[in-house]
């Protein structure tokens, strides 16, 4: 077969590949209850809103309550639909949220990125699902970085991963600094709470895909 003959073959196999994964049922259906809405412009940015309707299982929630840490991430992208292509991706938003339960408190610790010095408290697993799985407006990209007459689509995919040894030592250490025994006790997550998040190690990852509708960005209004 003739080298063009190759690079047509090796073009068709990407172009299957691209769409097993992101044609519209390998994004729709998932357990999470994960959804994008339309994107809009707001004051000039290209913003995109998604929310997780069903983020927890009996078992997650038992396991959290228990003391287990977990770690909440999302990964957002912006990709331009190309004919007789895969489509390309333009830009790549990661976040990531350690949550852990404090028993003394009772309430969650958040801690959002690396870059946050200081958790936040929440007081419960309705208002963590509040603060994590719903999110409005998240600014993407100016639309005057994208060509106008482009159709493009927004992506979401959701992780719920709990426990992993690196979690363990971290919340360990920025617990330890922020979080104290009102009884007196040393600072910093128990070792029974080490021991439980250990022994259920084998919870597996929770995660979704989904999109958004396509759009052109001259053909985007802005909201009322």
């Amino acid at each position: 077969m003739s080298k063009a003959g190759d690079g047509f073959l090796i073009r068709a196999r990407w172009a299957i590949l691209a769409a097993v994964l992101f044609s519209g049922p390998a994004f729709a259906g998932n357990d999470l209850g994960l959804s994008v809405d339309p994107v809009e412009s707001v004051n000039g940015a290209i913003t995109v809103s998604y929310r997780t309707e069903n983020p927890w299982t009996p078992r997650l929630e038992e396991t959290l309550l228990r003391g287990m840490p977990a770690t909440v991430a999302f990964e957002v992208g912006v990709w331009k639909r190309r004919t007789f292509w895969f489509d390309k991706l333009v830009l790549a938003i990661k976040s990531e949220h350690k949550v852990v339960y404090d028993p003394w408190e009772k309430a969650f610790r958040v801690r959002s990125n690396s870059s946050q010095r200081k958790a936040r408290a929440v007081p419960s697993l309705d208002s963590l699902e509040t603060l994590l799985f719903s999110e409005r407006r998240l600014p993407l990209v100016p639309a005057a970085a994208l060509d106008p007459t482009g159709r493009y689509y927004v992506s979401v995919r959701v992780t719920i991963r709990p426990l992993s040894a690196e979690d363990l030592g971290e919340i360990e250490d920025w617990l330890s600094g922020e979080v104290k025994n009102p009884a007196g006790a040393p600072r910093g997550l128990p070792g029974y709470l080490l021991g439980i998040a250990v022994n259920v190690s084998g919870l597996g990852d929770r995660t979704a895909l989904a999109k958004g509708e396509t759009f052109v960005p001259s053909r985007l209004e802005a909201p009322q």
